[in-house]
């Protein structure tokens, strides 16, 4: 499937259900944020579209940095630091009452981190046709019968790749391509939530999409 196959599919389902929601969540490199510019430009012909994104209500680095928490996979024990794969890594009170506003018709304010735009606040308007929230941190939040819920999943092949050429692209260290601890942490926390969502999509080094439960 192309994706604005899937794209027109996502759309038509919320439109026909009546929902005003749809979360994104999968592993890194798995193009959560690609799908959600997509949803976005499709969803546009309909109506405008609020975005918010899970890593803006993340705990400060040098915060989880400094705390370590203790867990066990396949009877191994592990200690690390607090990744994004962490519930306890997110402001996840702030979100919900952003949705909470959203979904009972108040429009709503929140600081993001990794956008610069003018005051650096985004509005959030609640008679708005679809609101993404995309990331990591949406395995954590509480979805409603007015939320499309999607998990995506790429090989470990392709998610290293597309992570490797994120960091060239940004320039950051070769430090954060790969980290076991970080791997298991997500494992653990969030790919094991994975049939909580609505739709699990697999794609491949080519970006086609495969709906492997819906």
């Amino acid at each position: 499937m192309k994706s604005y196959q899937l794209v027109q599919y996502i759309i038509s389902y919320c439109k026909d259900n009546n929902l005003n929601k749809v979360y994104i969540c999968g592993n890194g490199g798995s193009g959560k944020t690609t799908l959600s510019k997509y949803i976005e430009e499709e969803a546009l012909k309909y109506g405008k579209v609020n975005i918010i994104s899970t890593d803006d209500f993340i705990v400060d680095t040098n915060l989880r940095k400094n705390a370590s928490i203790t867990w066990k996979e396949n009877n191994q024990e592990y200690s690390y630091r607090y990744t994004s794969s962490n519930k306890e890594s997110y402001f996840i009170k702030n979100i919900d009452e952003i949705i909470y506003n959203i979904d009972n018709g108040l429009d709503t304010f929140y600081l993001p981190k990794r956008y610069k735009e003018e005051n650096n606040i985004r509005k959030l308007y609640s008679n708005y046709f679809l609101t993404i929230i995309e990331g990591v941190g949406t395995a954590f939040l509480d979805k409603n019968d007015k939320s499309l819920s999607i998990f995506l999943k790429c090989s470990t092949e392709n998610e290293i790749q597309r992570r490797e050429n994120r960091l060239i692209s940004q320039k950051r260290s070769s430090i954060e391509l790969y980290d076991k601890n970080r791997d298991s942490q997500f494992r653990i926390n969030v790919l094991s939530c994975q049939d909580e969502f609505d739709l699990i999509i697999e794609n491949d080094n080519n970006f086609e999409y495969t709906i492997i439960k819906q």
